[in-house]
This record gives structure tokens, C-alpha cells and sequence, in this order.
């Protein structure tokens, strides 16, 4: 036999986490008042027959609670409530979970038959739970009315099925007679409508015939209209043949006028011919005249080219002679010129000793200066040398000044991230307290609400026992 070992119930109304072993016969709860007796039965049917709705139920100061049935077999039901989140958890006796949501006031069906737990319908509007029994419940049935028990007792034998459908058959009766009477008014009410239409029939002999009397117009109509496009097109074809027997008579001479066009042809190519021929002759005539002319100077051209030939005897003689000035002129400048050397290198052997003496004495000086240019380095790297010698003579200070400058740096780098991050916090503590500040604004508005409406009902929302105003606001003060 399948019964309930335990029952589990956390944040449920004055339970924060209550364990309960169940034994498989008959369990009595017993207690002193106001201790959580109720709050077990309400969780437990909360739990098997999902009642009562909605959420008041959830502890005080708590989001979300539950009630967890485990039965000996090992399965489970857990049902569980937050502000966001209704659901129905399943565990079989291997713990494997079924999640179940969306089931509004009904219990899944899958649930029932794990727990085997259905509530008795007594009647039609009342139903009772006999697996549970409250505190002050009278045992099943006695303390039901008498229609309520006789409902009850003949739906425990199956009567209430004879009745149902003793009750559905008189219903269909009515229902069916009201019907049938409102078709029979309706059939009469469109009788007497139809009878102002009787004249329809006629009316529509007579709109065939006017239909076919129409189309036959219609027919006409186009027969009529085909009629006149071809007359019309058999007067544009007349004016035509007017007009072409007009041009046709204009046209008679035109054998005639085609042999003098013929005619002119020839005449013209002829012409053009012959004035072709009449401008070759005219230049011809000028290219003798020409000629002529030309001959006539040319008379006297064996006397001319022996005349050219002495001009070009001279011509070549003179040219020869100049040159021949000319290259004197430039013999004599070189004559003069070397002369000039010559008185000036009289003494050319003094001057090769001098030059001998000159060169050894320039690569003497030469030396000398490379030396001094050297020497002059030298100096000056020494007086350098020096300088940093002097500046480097305190190097190790200088060490340990630089350690201690890395040391700075670095703690100035740490320095400069740690006020980086506290600007980030101080901005993000800023934005936190006035989210902080909308929140107590909020919750004290929702206090308020929460006050007026515990004002209204009188009632606590946990253990329901009557309450005052300094009550509600201690309540109030419990959630500052």
C-alpha cells in the first residue's frame, strides 16, 4: 500500500524548515494554538490539489518556498512558489526530476498518479478531500446537508450517472422545443415576407425578354456601327481614286519629259567635256609662252659658262691665298711667342733646383700641421676626459639616486591606478546610492501600500488572527 512517509516544508507561512514523518495508517496533528498545525494541512493539500492560489502563503521576509511530499516508494513531490516561479517538481523513486509549469489551478495529471490522492465530488459545485481532515471537521458526510449527502451516496453507487442524464435528456427536450417553435415563428414570418414577392416571377419573364430584345438592339446597335465604318472607308477610298486620276493625268507627257531629260544628259557631259579640253589648250599655250621667253634669255649660255669657269679658276686661286696669309700670320705669332719662352726660360735650372727645394719644404710643413691637428685632439680629448672624470666622481650617489627615482616612479604608477580606481568607485558608489535612494523611495511606497491594505483587512497575512493599526505598524517596522 501506497501512503505519505514524510513531509518537508520550508518558508511555508510560520514553518522556516519543518520535517514531518508520517506512519502508514492513521497521523493526528495536535498542539497548542497558533503554532503551525493548519499551515501543515494547507501545505499539504497545497501541495497534492494545488489549493489555495496565489502566494500570501510565502513566509515573511522570504522570496520563494515549498512543500515536499515523499511517499514510501520513494518517489516524490516537491511544489514550490517564488514571486516569479510556479512549478510542480516530480521525482521518481530512481530520482529522475519532471519539471512542470503553465498548469494554472489544475493539478498535472502525471502528479495525481504518483500520489493517488483525488478529491471526492460530492455534487455538482462541491467536492471533499477524505484522505484529509481538518481541525473542527465533522466526520464524511454527517455534517453535509441532507441533498448534499444523498448526491454524494449516489454518485459513490453510480446513480448520479442516471441522473445526469435524466437532466441532460429534459434539458435537450427544452431546449429542442424552444428551437423547433422559434423555426416554426421563422418559417411563418418568412411565409408571410415572401408573399410581397410574388409578382417576381412575371417580373422575370419579363427581364428575359428585355434581355433578349437588348441584345438584339445590341446586335443591331453593332451591325449599324460596322455599316458606317465602311462607308466611311468606302468615301476615303473614292477620294482616293479621284486624286489618283488627277496625278495620272498630269503624268501623260512624262514619256517626253524623260527622252529631253535624256538629252540634257548627254548635252551636258559633252559640255563638261569639251570645256575640260578648252582648259588643257589654255594651259598648254601658256607653258610655250613660257618657254619661249626662257629660250629667248638662254641665247648667249657658251659665252656664260666660260666666263664661270675663269670666275671659279680666280675664286679658287684667291682662296688659296688667304689661307696661305693667314697661316703666315699664325707662324709669325708662334715665332714671337716662343721667343718669348725662350728669354723667359733661360734660368729654367735655378727654378727646377727651387722647385726640388720647394716640395720637401711643403711636405715638411704638411707633417707639422698633421701633428699639430693631432696634438690639438689629443688636448681636447684630455680636457674632456677630464670634465667627465670630475662629473663621474660622485657615480655611486648617482646609482643609488637612480634606484631611488625607479622606486618613486613606480610607486607614483601605483599611486596614479589605486586614484583611478577610487574615482571609479567613488563614480560607481555615487550611482549606487542613488539606485539605494530610488529603492527606499520604492519600498517605502510599497510599505505603504502594504500598511493600508493590512489596515483594511484586519487580518494577519500569516496566521490570520485579527490585527490592529499599532500591530500593522509594527509590522511595518519589522520590514525597515
Amino acid at each position: 500500500m501506497k501512503y505519505i512517509k514524510k513531509i518537508v516544508l520550508e518558508n511555508f507561512q510560520s514553518h522556516k524548515y519543518t520535517e514531518i514523518e508520517l506512519d502508514q495508517h492513521l497521523n493526528v496533528i495536535v498542539g497548542p494554538s497558533d503554532h503551525g498545525k493548519t499551515a501543515i494541512i494547507r501545505g499539504l493539500k497545497w501541495a497534492l490539489f494545488n489549493e489555495p492560489s496565489g502566494d500570501f502563503f510565502i513566509r515573511e521576509g522570504e522570496n520563494e518556498c515549498s512543500v515536499t511530499v515523499i511517499f514510501n516508494d520513494g518517489s516524490k513531490i516537491k511544489r514550490y512558489r517564488s514571486k516569479s516561479k510556479n512549478a510542480y517538481y516530480l521525482y521518481n523513486n530512481k530520482g529522475e526530476e519532471t519539471v512542470f509549469e503553465g498548469f494554472g489551478t489544475k493539478v498535472p495529471e502525471e502528479i495525481i498518479d504518483v500520489s493517488s490522492m483525488r478529491k471526492i465530488v460530492l455534487d455538482s459545485n462541491q467536492s471533499s478531500s477524505i484522505n484529509i481532515g481538518e481541525q473542527l471537521e465533522g466526520p464524511f458526510l454527517l455534517s453535509e446537508k441532507n441533498a448534499t449527502r444523498a448526491n454524494a451516496i449516489g454518485r459513490l453507487v453510480g446513480v448520479h450517472i442516471i441522473d445526469d442524464a435524466l437532466k441532460d435528456t429534459l434539458r435537450d427536450i427544452r431546449n429542442l422545443n424552444i428551437k423547433r417553435k422559434n423555426h416554426e415563428e421563422m418559417l411563418e414570418s418568412l411565409q408571410n415576407s415572401l408573399a410581397e414577392y410574388d409578382y417576381l416571377d412575371e417580373l422575370i419573364v419579363k427581364t428575359k425578354k428585355l434581355k433578349r430584345i437588348k441584345g438584339h438592339i445590341h446586335n443591331s446597335q453593332m451591325k449599324l456601327n460596322r455599316l458606317v465604318e465602311i462607308s466611311e472607308y468606302l468615301s476615303r477610298i473614292n477620294e482616293d481614286i479621284i486624286l489618283i486620276d488627277e496625278y495620272l493625268n498630269k503624268l501623260e507627257n512624262l514619256n517626253r519629259i524623260m527622252d529631253i531629260e535624256k538629252d540634257l544628259t548627254n548635252n551636258f557631259n559633252n559640255y563638261n567635256y569639251i570645256f575640260g579640253r578648252y582648259i588643257r589648250l589654255d594651259r598648254i599655250k601658256k607653258d610655250i609662252e613660257y618657254n619661249n621667253n626662257l629660250l629667248a634669255s638662254l641665247i648667249n649660255i657658251e659665252k656664260i659658262s666660260e666666263i664661270a669657269n675663269t670666275a671659279n679658276v680666280f675664286l679658287d686661286r684667291v682662296t688659296k691665298l688667304s689661307k696661305a696669309n693667314s697661316n703666315l700670320k699664325g707662324v709669325n705669332l708662334s715665332i714671337l711667342k716662343n721667343q718669348r719662352l725662350l728669354n723667359e726660360l733661360k734660368e729654367i735650372d735655378k727654378v727646377k733646383k727651387s722647385m726640388v727645394i720647394i716640395e720637401e719644404d711643403f711636405l715638411k710643413i704638411t707633417k707639422l700641421l698633421n701633428l699639430n691637428s693631432r696634438l690639438d685632439n689629443i688636448n681636447k680629448s684630455l680636457s674632456i676626459g677630464k670634465v667627465y672624470i670630475e662629473k663621474l666622481s660622485n657615480i655611486e650617489n648617482i646609482s643609488d639616486i637612480k634606484d631611488l627615482l625607479e622606486l618613486k616612479n613606480k610607486q607614483l604608477g601605483k599611486l596614479v591606478d589605486y586614484k583611478n580606481k577610487y574615482d571609479t568607485i567613488i563614480n560607481r558608489k555615487v550611482e549606487v546610492e542613488k539606485g539605494l535612494s530610488q529603492l527606499i523611495k520604492e519600498i517605502e511606497s510599497q510599505l505603504d501600500q502594504y500598511k493600508n491594505i493590512l489596515i483594511k483587512l484586519e487580518v494577519c497575512p500569516l496566521c490570520f488572527s485579527n490585527i490592529d493599526k499599532f500591530r500593522v505598524e509594527e509590522i511595518i517596522n519589522n520590514y525597515r
